[in-house]
């Protein structure tokens, strides 16, 4: 699979509520916009990308990307995002990404290509040495049917979702944990300090 061959999507729908409500890719970390980091981590791997979001839609369209609201599966978590994402893609498969990740591995799409391609999958999720995480997937358009069954059915968990399909981890053993995603303020500013560490030991 190669970048033109595919498509992202970056989830920006949370409600932030365990940071006070803000919207946390539009939030600067170590003096950017966290989404600026998720965008330009995606941008070498895909063919184009989508952002999902049901807020400060301007700001996210001033991107110069397509903007993409949950519409009829609003308030349905994540997965509403991912429907609506797959709803829209013009390509067989979606990267899906969350927006608050502050530094995405830069080979995520094909470690989850391949550990799709090896076990004969529908879908790859990452995981890293602490455990799943379900957000960063590679999700096919043909699977809409079913999620949008599962929606309807009042299915909402992204886990519970993969388990009605042939799902694989790919393995992230050495990427920290802290570069998923950040939630609460201490991980926001752990997430922080260890970019900027990051950043200074390469340069």
């Amino acid at each position: 699979m190669t970048a033109r061959s595919i498509s992202a999507l970056v989830l920006c729908g949370g409600t932030g509520s365990r940071l006070g409500g803000v919207d946390k890719p539009l939030q600067p970390l170590a003096d950017r916009p966290l989404i600026e980091r998720v965008l330009e981590r995606l941008a070498p791997q895909v063919m184009d990308i989508a952002i999902s979001a049901n807020r400060h839609v301007e700001q996210y369209a001033g991107y110069g990307l397509p903007v993409i609201g949950d519409g009829r599966w609003a308030d349905c978590g994540p997965l509403a995002g991912i429907a609506a994402g797959l709803d829209a893609a013009n390509t067989d498969d979606v990267l899906c990404v969350p927006g608050d990740a502050p530094l995405l591995p830069d080979d995520l799409l094909a470690r989850l290509d391949a550990a799709r391609a090896q076990r004969r999958a529908d879908l790859a999720y990452a995981e890293d040495h602490a455990g799943p995480q379900p957000l960063c997937c590679l999700v096919p358009r043909a699977l809409l049917g079913d999620l949008v069954a599962y929606l309807e059915a009042g299915g909402r968990t992204p886990r519970d979702w993969f388990a009605r399909h042939a799902a694989v981890a790919a393995p992230f053993p050495e990427w920290p944990l802290w570069a998923w995603s950040a939630n609460t303020p201490d991980e926001w500013l752990n997430a922080e300090r260890r970019l900027s560490d990051t950043l200074i030991a390469s340069e």
